[in-house]
């Protein structure tokens, strides 16, 4: 029971908070209470959550070769390729780049940090997603609204990332505007 209440404890301390003031200019600041009343969350928990946005993205995802692209243009580009094209562009990619671009977000490799940093890119991209785990089973639905050969990349980037991993058991299920996932992390 004790080893109970000190592995809460230390749990609490890992997730506590301190206080810090800054100086912003007006008319940032009326953006920032704008868009919280939006999202009917505090400026405290949107400032939050844009900073550790920044320092989980933001901050090193340029170093790793992410750069802005209009939406139009990835859709156009993509749906040029033939379905064989877009599967050899993920493997060339996953093979080539994530790893390093896992170790440099999240100073680790392994299954754990590959799949932060896929939710991480989710979020940033805004696409709407659900995230769901079962023990060791990972279930993610990502309405991207970019077509079927995007949903196409995204499928095969993933499935050379979990082969890498050993991890056997993925289904993947993709449609024009939506793909669907499942991994289970135990090997």
């Amino acid at each position: 029971m004790v080893t109970n209440v000190v592995e809460k404890n230390e749990t609490i301390k890992q997730h506590q908070s301190e206080s810090i003031t800054f100086r912003l200019d007006s008319n940032i600041l009326n953006k920032l209470h704008h868009e919280a009343d939006q999202k009917d969350i505090s400026v405290n928990t949107l400032v939050s959550h844009i900073i550790r946005r920044h320092i989980e993205w933001h901050s090193n995802a340029a170093k790793a070769g992410f750069v802005t692209v209009r939406r139009g243009l990835l859709i156009s580009l993509i749906n040029r390729l033939p379905q064989k094209e877009i599967s050899t562009i993920a493997g060339d990619i996953a093979k080539n780049e994530t790893k390093d671009f896992v170790l440099l977000l999240r100073n680790e490799y392994n299954v754990e940090s590959a799949l932060d940093v896929v939710e991480t890119w989710i979020k940033i991209s805004g696409y709407p997603y659900r995230h769901e785990v079962n023990y060791t089973q990972h279930s993610y639905v990502i309405q991207h609204d970019m077509g079927k050969n995007w949903s196409l990349y995204m499928a095969e980037l993933y499935r050379f990332l979990f082969e890498e991993f050993g991890l056997k058991r993925v289904e993947f299920d993709l449609n024009d505007n939506t793909l669907a996932f499942v991994v289970d992390t135990e090997k």
